[in-house]
This record gives C-alpha cells, structure tokens and sequence, in this order.
C-alpha cells in the first residue's frame, strides 16, 4: 500500500515537472543561467500582432442596430438568413425584453440567431420607432 501511493505521489510530480515551461536560455554557455525574455523576433511578432489588431478596431465599421421591439418588416429582412415568415414571427412576438428571447419563445431557430444576434438588440423602442409600431403591425393608432 505504500509502495503504491509513493509510485502515485512520483508519478505526480513528473507530470508536474513535465508541464512546466521550458525557458529559453540568454545566449551564455552556462545552461544553468536561464531568461524569460523575448527574442527580437518574438516582439516583432507581437508588435505585429497589436497593430493589426488596433488596425481592425479602427476600421470597425459604424453598424446600426436593429431594434427588435421597434424596426418595421422591412428593416428585419435586411438581416442575414430572415425572410419574410421569420420577420412576422419576430413582429407577432413581440415585445422582446432581451434578444435571447428569439431562441427561449421558439421565435427563431438557434443556428439562425447566432448569425444575427450580433446586429441587433431588443431595448425600448425609440420615440421614432415606437410612433411606427402601428404601421408595422397594421393597426391603427
């Protein structure tokens, strides 16, 4: 039984010991002496890195949201994968308290809410958008 948990507690320390990480040494002959600094090319890389990443925050394009709660029929097809029975199912269901609700009422299908829930939100309607809500529904005000 001893021999057993000292075999286990051996095996766990080389498994520790084994996942550790390998540094890389600095240039001098003595192994012993070891860096965790970058190389040049490892900055350069990650110089890179940050710049093209700063690149697309910029150019992020300025995407107007759709509201779930307030865009008209016309609006909701612009969105990719709904077509016209998916847009009267999101306008028949509404109000939306959040654009989860899509999925959790079994207004839209999960695959196609992930390909949109990025583009849209589901807050209260604008003045402007709450003013349209009778023609989207086609009742009068």
């Amino acid at each position: 039984m001893k021999f057993q948990h000292a075999a286990l507690f051996s095996f766990g320390i080389a498994a520790f010991i084994a996942s550790q990480p390998v540094l890389a040494t600095n240039g001098s002959d003595d192994d012993t002496e070891r860096s965790t600094e970058l190389t040049k090319a490892q900055k350069e890389r990650i110089a890179k890195q940050e710049k093209v990443a700063l690149a697309k925050r910029k150019s992020a394009p300025n995407i107007k949201l759709i509201s779930l709660n307030g865009a008209s029929v016309a609006e909701l097809k612009t969105l990719p994968g709904i077509t016209d029975k998916e847009a009267l199912q999101i306008v028949a269901g509404r109000p939306y308290g959040s654009k989860a609700w899509l999925t959790t009422k079994g207004v839209i299908d999960p695959i196609l809410y992930q390909s949109i829930k990025a583009l849209v939100v589901a807050g209260q309607p604008s003045k402007e958008d709450a003013a349209k809500l009778p023609q989207v529904l086609g009742t009068k005000p």
